[in-house]
């Protein structure tokens, strides 16, 4: 893991530093790949696991949501269509990310967003689809951690601002 939930969670401006973690970095290329097919200019998505329930948002550049699949595991697309391959990838993903935290203490809701190139989460707010969460993070940007970095100038460059934390990306 790259360091732990309280580096995650704290809020200095500079970050601590963080152990490289191959299989968060693998994952997380994994779920932008599985994305990038899906994203039309201008937007990004955010994939969000909730009880029973993965929920795939596609924003648009006013971070409003444009569109949504939300489904049970058992109801996701085919596996050899681009959606159901971004669904599997990002539960696998969210799967993994929720086993860093201390037994019984993960989120019920948590997430990450996706340009197609970089990966973020927000350890203290994790559910990107929440109300308010996409405005709360583009106006003041602290506590977002980039997994992988987000392009500086496509749609989420108000999330991928200085106040972005970032994981080292190991290639």
């Amino acid at each position: 893991m790259h360091g732990t939930l309280e580096d995650w969670q704290e809020a200095s401006a500079t970050p601590a530093p963080l152990q490289p973690n191959y299989r968060l970095t693998r994952l997380a290329e994994a779920l932008a790949g599985a994305a990038r097919p899906l994203l039309p200019s201008a937007m990004f998505l955010s994939v969000t696991r909730t009880p029973g329930l993965l929920h795939i948002h596609w924003w648009g550049p006013a971070f409003v949501p444009a569109m949504e699949i939300t489904a049970a595991p058992d109801a996701f697309c085919p596996a050899d269509s681009a959606e159901g391959r971004l669904q599997r990838t990002g539960s696998a993903f969210i799967d993994w990310l929720e086993g860093r935290w201390p037994a019984g203490a993960a989120p019920a809701e948590l997430g990450v967003i996706t340009d197609g190139r970089g990966v973020v989460f927000a350890p203290s707010r994790p559910a990107p689809a929440a109300p308010g969460w996409m405005q709360h993070h583009a106006l003041n940007g602290e506590g977002l951690r980039a997994i992988l970095p987000m392009e500086p100038t496509g749609p989420c460059a108000l999330l991928a601002g200085p106040g972005t934390r970032s994981f080292e990306a190991l290639h």
